[in-house]
């Protein structure tokens, strides 16, 4: 059976309802990967708590993974290099539209099986 190496990359985006910039930004990023990467995925929020570095208390929120496969392998240096840089310009594009302490993007290698 023939197989692929490919990317995930996950971007960790908190649902708010409260600021426009939040519902904009989700969807201008769902279609950049959409259109440069051929396809990408929303998951319905996800209930979670988090311990935010300015306060003593737990703090309830909800996310939405956004992800999106790349046709690169990260074992390979220069694909490598090239996902980080554009990650990067994405993240500051992300922490610059949203008000956020932090934005958690990652990436790991799976392996597509093809037909």
């Amino acid at each position: 059976m023939p197989t692929e190496n490919r990317t995930r990359v996950e971007f960790y985006l908190p649902v708010r309802s409260d600021i426009a910039a939040y519902q904009s930004t989700l969807d201008w990023l769902a279609e950049e990967l959409a259109l440069a990467r051929g396809g990408t995925t929303v998951t319905t929020p996800f209930a979670g708590l988090y311990a935010s570095s300015g306060y003593a208390e737990l703090i309830s929120d909800s996310i939405r993974i956004l992800f999106c496969d790349f046709d690169l392998d990260p074992g390979m240096t220069q694909d490598k290099s090239e996902l980080l840089d554009y990650l990067e310009t994405i993240k500051t594009y992300l922490m610059s539209k949203l008000e956020e302490e932090e934005i958690w993007i990652v990436f790991y290698p799976i392996v597509r099986v093809l037909s």
